[in-house]
């Protein structure tokens, strides 16, 4: 008699096969729930990264506003300044970090003369509150401005042939005397701001020569 051979029965091999593609199967779901995860991490990166460039476009359109608004201040007080600076034949004399007299010729890569000293120069808040020192931050705004008189040298202001050969004027159609011509002026503003923020602007404006 042949001896007995023990066999697997075809039963357990199945359910063997089955759980195998069962192990599979779960780890290609994990690896699919994997991917999926570091894809969520990176969208969330990139939303985070998104709104946080928002915020600071936001806020440099806000500071630019503001500063603007505050360069409006200076030109008012700048005329103002120039009006005072030409009262009885006063417009051929300096006045210490406010108002040159002359175009100043060394200029830095703005084109701002190098002459004027920003540490010595008034500062006022937008209410014309003035500020002693004008680097301190305390989350305010600051402004500051110079006045520069665009004549190549100091004219005689009675004479309105000197005055035109010397300064810049507007044109005009009408009898000119040294009296009512009007000569150029550039107005320098800085603008500070909270955290560090920093705006420049210039202006040209026409006024006499002498009042």
């Amino acid at each position: 008699m042949a001896p007995l051979m023990a066999t697997r029965p075809a039963r357990t091999r199945a359910a063997q096969a089955r759980a195998g593609l069962k192990q599979r199967a779960r780890g290609m779901v994990l690896l699919v729930v994997l991917v999926v995860l570091a894809l969520l991490l990176l969208a969330g990166a990139g939303a985070l990264r998104a709104v946080d460039s928002g915020n600071v476009i936001a806020g440099n359109f806000s500071f630019q506003q503001a500063a603007m608004q505050s360069a409006d201040r200076a030109l008012t007080d700048a005329l103002n300044t120039a009006a005072g600076a030409v009262i009885a034949g006063g417009g051929n004399t300096n006045v210490a970090n406010r108002y040159f007299s002359t175009r100043q010729g060394a200029v830095d890569a703005r084109g701002f003369p190098t002459s004027i000293n920003w540490d010595n120069v008034g500062c006022v808040d937008p209410a014309g509150t003035v500020i002693g020192n004008c680097a301190a931050d305390d989350g305010n705004y600051r402004i500051q401005y110079v006045i520069e008189r665009l004549c190549n040298s100091n004219p005689t202001l009675t004479d309105i042939n000197d005055i035109r050969a010397k300064c810049e004027h507007e044109a005009s159609a009408g009898v000119v005397s040294a009296f009512n011509i009007q000569l150029r002026y550039r107005v320098i503003m800085r603008v500070r701001g909270p955290r560090g923020t920093e705006q420049w602007f210039e202006a040209m404006v026409s006024g006499p020569a002498s009042s």
